[in-house]
Order: C-alpha cells, then structure tokens, then sequence
C-alpha cells in the first residue's frame, strides 16, 4: 500500500493527564485511533494523530479550544524484508527528500505500515512506487 491518509496535529502540554484528555475527546465521540505519536520537549509536545474521522476529530478538538492542524501524509507498506526500510531512506535520501518523520501505523489485519511526512510527499510516493521497496499498485 502507498497512499495517503489525513492526519491531525495538536499542542499538548507535557502534563499528566493531559494525552488522556484529548484521547478522552475521541473515545466519548466513538473515533478510533489507528496511529499516533507524541513528540514531546520539556513544556509542550506535538501530538500527531490518524484517526477513523479525522474531520470530526480535528472539530472536536477545536470546540475544546485546541490547535488542530489536518495534512495529508503518505503510508507505505514495506515489503517483509530485512533492510526495505533503510533501502527506502537512502531512496529519499539520494533524491533530495528530508524524511521529517516516520511512525508506525496499525490496521486490524493488515500487513505492517508507517506513516511519513517528507519535504517533498508527491516526488517521495512517485519514488517509493517505482523502487519496488513497498507494496504499491502503481506501475
């Protein structure tokens, strides 16, 4: 699979209580989180979510008096092999593109995912498929 997903991004303070906060938003709503990430720094930390209704979530969290940010971010099914993912960061790499960061993403029954965000998404995907690194349709 290479494709793209939306995915929301939110100020979190680095706090107790405060991730459960927002995960307490999208389990009272019904919306199932399929990935996330915390990147933290001694204050406040990015929280970076891919969520079953990303629309409705992204609302939510604003209603609350949250930020939240939507981009569209590339998945990529690796093939089952070992070094496809080091084979696909020196692809990047060689072609110009900052990987800015990656993460894993869970769908029940499917085949291991990350999630990357890159300085240049349409030219990183156009890449990926052709390289034969990932699982894609495209030619």
């Amino acid at each position: 699979m290479l494709t793209k997903v939306k995915q929301i991004s939110t100020f979190i303070e680095n706090k107790e209580g405060h991730l459960a906060g927002f995960t307490d938003i999208l389990a009272k709503n019904n919306i199932n989180i399929r990935a996330l990430c915390v990147y933290d720094s001694i204050e406040y930390g990015i929280l970076r979510l891919i969520v079953d209704e990303p629309y409705e979530a992204a609302e939510l969290f604003r209603e609350a008096g949250h930020v939240a940010r939507m981009i569209d971010v590339m998945v990529v099914e690796p093939l089952d092999a070992p070094g496809t993912m080091n084979k696909i960061f020196h692809l990047l790499a060689d072609n110009g593109i900052n990987i800015e960061y990656v993460y894993p993403y869970a769908v029940k029954g499917a085949p291991y995912m990350v999630i990357m965000e890159t300085s240049d998404q349409d030219k990183a995907m156009d890449l990926i498929a052709k390289s034969g690194f990932a699982v894609t349709d495209k030619a």
